[in-house]
C-alpha cells in the first residue's frame, strides 16, 4: 500500500512474484491498481486502469469486494508483431519523431521530445558512465538518437514505432504497471549480459503519472535483469525524467536518487523549454534524477554551467554555494538565500514564519494544516514540527528559544551536535531512518 502524496487517495500494487492466482484484475492496459481513500479500509476500493486517468479513455473500475483474486479469463491476450515477418514495415528513418504527429492526450500519452541539446546531454552521460546498454522507458526520440552509438531498447505506449523498429529493439509497454503486449523474449535476450556490459534505464513518463508506479515499474526491470543474469540485489544505473518539484515524490519512492542541475528542454512544449514567450523565467522545470554519483555527470559550460570544487560537481552557473549547508542550493534556477531562523536555504520569495519555525510562500497561510506537511526535524516523521513532537517532549528537556535541544540560537536542531544525546540514527542510501533514544 502506498498513499497518495495529496491525501486524498491510496493505492496498492500487485507484487512481482504474487501467485497468478493472486493477481489484480486486467485492463485493455495490463494489471490494474487498487484505489482507495483514507477513510476506506483496504479492500473496499476499487481497482482501475494504471495507464489512463480519464475513465472515458478507459472505463474499467471493479469494486475491490467483487474481486475474487482469480485472473482466469481476465488476462490480456498478448499481441502479434505488427509484422508477421518480426521485421519493419517502412524503411528505416533516421528519426520518425521528427514527421510523427505527437499524441497529445496529457491524462495518458502525450508526447514531448527532446530537443537537440537534450539528447546529446544525455549521450555523453552514456559515454560518461560507461554504459553500453540502455533502455528507452517513453523517451523514443533518444532512442533514435542512441542506437547508431550504442545498444538501445525502446519500451513505449506507442505502437507506431512498430512500423520503424523490429522486436530486437521496440515492444509495445505500459510502463505504470510494467505490462508487455507482445511476447518480451526479445527484451530479456537483451538484458542479457557480459561481464564488460553496463545496463542504463532512462525514463521520461508522462509527469501525471504516479512516482509510485514508475518506481515500481524500475524496481521490476531491475530484478527481471538480475534474475536473467543469475545476479544477487544488484542496482541499475537509472535517469529518471521529471520536474523538479517532484523531488519529494522522486525521494520517498527512491531515496538513492539525487537531482542533476541540468534543464531538460522540449521541442514541441511551450512551458518546458527556454524559447519562446511562454517559457518560464527560469528556464525549464524539468531536470534528471539519478543514482549514478553526480560528480559523474558533466554538464555543459556553454549552457551555462559550471563545476563547483566544494559540491565536487557540475551545477548552473547562477547556483551560488551555501557554506552553511554545505550544498549548492537552488533548485529552479533564482539565486536561493539563507535563512538563519530556520538554518537552511530557501527561494529569495519566502517569508519566515515563528509559529512554524519553517520558511513559507506566503504571510497568513494556515499554520495548522501547513505543520501537518512537515517533518519534524527531531523524529524526523511527518506531521507536526518539533514543538508538538511527543516522542521528545516526555524528556522535558525542551528550550524556549533557539535549538531545542541545547539553547543555541545559531543553529536548528537538524544540526545540533548533542543529537546523539538524544537519537540514533542510520543513514542508508541517502534514507535516514531516526530513533530516539
Amino acid at each position: 500500500m502506498i498513499e497518495n502524496k495529496g491525501g486524498k487517495l491510496l493505492l496498492e500494487m500487485e507484487e512481482d512474484d504474487a501467485d497468478p492466482g493472486d493477481q489484480h484484475p486486467r485492463c485493455d492496459h495490463g494489471p490494474t491498481v487498487l484505489f482507495y481513500r483514507e477513510s476506506q479500509l483496504p479492500g473496499q476500493g476499487y481497482y482501475a486502469c494504471s495507464a489512463h486517468r480519464d475513465s472515458k479513455l478507459c472505463n474499467f473500475q471493479l469494486p475491490a469486494d467483487q474481486w475474487k483474486g482469480h485472473s482466469s479469463g481476465n488476462s490480456v491476450p498478448e499481441r502479434d508483431y505488427p509484422s508477421s515477418s518480426g521485421k519493419p514495415l517502412k524503411p528505416a528513418a533516421p528519426d520518425p519523431t521528427l514527421t510523427l504527429t505527437a499524441l497529445s492526450q496529457d491524462k495518458v500519452n502525450a508526447q514531448y521530445f527532446f530537443d537537440e541539446a537534450a539528447l546529446n546531454f544525455l549521450a555523453n552521460q552514456c559515454k560518461n558512465i560507461g554504459a553500453s546498454k540502455v533502455i528507452c522507458l517513453g523517451a523514443p526520440r533518444l532512442h533514435f538518437h542512441l542506437r547508431q552509438k550504442l545498444q538501445s531498447f525502446l519500451l513505449d505506449l506507442d505502437e507506431r514505432f512498430a512500423a520503424y523498429l523490429g522486436p530486437e529493439e521496440f515492444c509495445l509497454y505500459n510502463m505504470c504497471n510494467n505490462h508487455f503486449f507482445y511476447n518480451r523474449k526479445p527484451f530479456e535476450q537483451f538484458l542479457e549480459a557480459t561481464s564488460a556490459d553496463q545496463l542504463l534505464i532512462v525514463t521520461d513518463p508522462p509527469f501525471g503519472c504516479r512516482t509510485e508506479l514508475i518506481s515500481h515499474t524500475l524496481r521490476s526491470l531491475r530484478k527481471l535483469h538480475n534474475k536473467i543474469n543469475q545476479l544477487p540485489s544488484t542496482p541499475l544505473s537509472i535517469f529518471f525524467i521529471f520536474p523538479y518539484y517532484s523531488a519529494n515524490h522522486i525521494k520517498q519512492e527512491m531515496p538513492e536518487m539525487e537531482m542533476c542541475d541540468y534543464r531538460i528542454n522540449y521541442t514541441n512544449h511551450l512551458r518546458y523549454t527556454n524559447v519562446g514567450k511562454q517559457s518560464r523565467f527560469c528556464g525549464s522545470p524539468v531536470r534528471m534524477f539519478t543514482n549514478v554519483p553526480l560528480r559523474l555527470l558533466h554538464l555543459p559550460e556553454e549552457e551555462g554551467y559550471k563545476y563547483c570544487q566544494k559540491c565536487d560537481l557540475h551545477t548552473a552557473k547562477e547556483n551560488i554555494h551555501c557554506n552553511r549547508c554545505g550544498i549548492c542550493a537552488s533548485l529552479n534556477g533564482q539565486l536561493y538565500r539563507h535563512c538563519e531562523s530556520c538554518d537552511v536555504c530557501v527561494k529569495p520569495n519566502y517569508v519566515h514564519c515563528k509559529n512554524c519555525r519553517r520558511c513559507t510562500q506566503r504571510e497568513g497561510h494556515n499554520c495548522s494544516f501547513y505543520q501537518t506537511k512537515q517533518h519534524c526535524w527531531l523524529c524526523g516523521v511527518q506531521g507536526h514540527i518539533e514543538t508538538n513532537c511527543l516522542k521528545f517532549r516526555k524528556r522535558k528537556l525542551m528550550h524556549t528559544n533557539g535549538c531545542l535541544l541545547c539553547g543555541k540560537k545559531n543553529h536548528r536542531e537538524r544540526r545540533c551536535t548533542h543529537r546523539k544525546k538524544y537519537f540514533r540514527e542510520f543513514h542508508f542510501m541517502n534514507d535516514t531512518t531516526i530513533q530516539c533514544l
